[in-house]
């Protein structure tokens, strides 16, 4: 492996919370080099932690194993998954009696909603068009798209997340602003709204919520502290998070507010800005680089010695 680690200055482990759309991949196109770098900082000591509004279903699972991630949190924060013993170790809900609530005032504006706990999967109007888009974002496999989100019939759930859409698919920071002003007069929740949709979770729960809670009950015995974690992101529903580390970074591609809550700043997601983001981030808390970084031109002998 070609690294130099020029003098480890502490104890500290490396611990890394990412989001996944707009910040590991943009459209699913998940770059080698992301991949690489992240493995090298894997397996240098980092515990690579993916925090998404994505459910833990099919594509975050995946995603998950192939970049080694040691946790996989989904839901925007409600849902914590233990990626070595693939078990829930944490989960946050919404009550049925909000639940209903919530989609009496989307049926009423003729709004689409996914919603989902751990075991179940569904959305409200049967536009398989756009359930099938959205899905996508859930689901790899035609089989699982096709079999595991259902058409809702008033079945008893007490979500982890609810999402509101159009009903015809449009996404835009705009609308989903109009769409929010429908809800926002509901206690007990916590909403935001994003460039394309809704989000709502528990109360209290977000993203934030979630990495404290791993720091105060999976990584209470380690040396790091919340300053010395890295969180990066490119969505309103990422700044929770952000807010809380003294290493957030920012993609190039974040929205301006999302700027304003980091740090640091790094490259777009179609240029590897993850990647480059933590091998600034191990670096600057262990002293660890990589070799290129350092402009170290390697002769056949130098390789050798590696």
């Amino acid at each position: 492996m070609s690294q130099t680690i020029l003098k480890v200055t502490n104890n500290k482990k490396p611990i890394a919370f990412s989001d996944v759309d707009g910040t590991i991949y943009k459209n699913f196109n998940l770059k080698q080099e992301t991949i690489d770098d992240i493995h090298f900082a894997v397996d240098n000591g980092l515990d690579f932690n993916i925090c998404t509004g994505n459910p833990v279903q099919e594509r975050m699972l995946k995603l998950a194993e192939t970049l080694k991630a040691r946790y996989l949190i989904g839901s925007s924060g409600a849902q914590i998954f233990d990626m070595q013993s693939k078990k829930y170790i944490a989960c946050w809900k919404i009550d049925f009696d909000t639940t209903k609530l919530i989609l009496d005032i989307a049926k009423k504006n003729d709004f689409q909603v996914l919603l989902w706990d751990n075991n179940d999967y569904y959305y409200t109007k049967d536009n398989q068009k756009s359930v099938e888009y959205i899905c996508s974002y859930h689901f790899i496999s035609k089989e699982l798209l096709h079999s595991i989100p259902k058409l809702y019939k008033g079945e008893f759930i007490e979500p982890t997340k609810i999402e509101i859409y159009s009903a015809d698919g449009t996404e835009t920071e705009q609308l989903a602003l109009q769409m929010f002003e429908k809800f926002k007069s509901i206690t007990n929740l916590a909403m935001i709204p994003t460039n394309c949709n809704i989000e709502i979770s528990p109360s209290n729960i977000s993203k934030g919520s979630a990495v404290l809670w791993m720091l105060e009950n999976v990584y209470k015995n380690v040396e790091t502290s919340k300053d010395e974690i890295m969180t990066i992101g490119d969505g309103n529903n990422d700044i929770p998070m952000l807010s809380i580390s003294k290493y957030s970074y920012a993609m190039a591609n974040a929205t301006q507010t999302v700027h304003g809550h980091s740090h640091f700043h790094t490259s777009a997601v179609e240029q590897n800005g993850l990647g480059e983001a933590i091998l600034d981030y191990i670096y600057r808390l262990k002293n660890i680089t990589k070799k290129y970084m350092l402009h170290e031109f390697e002769n056949n002998r130098g390789a050798e010695n590696d």
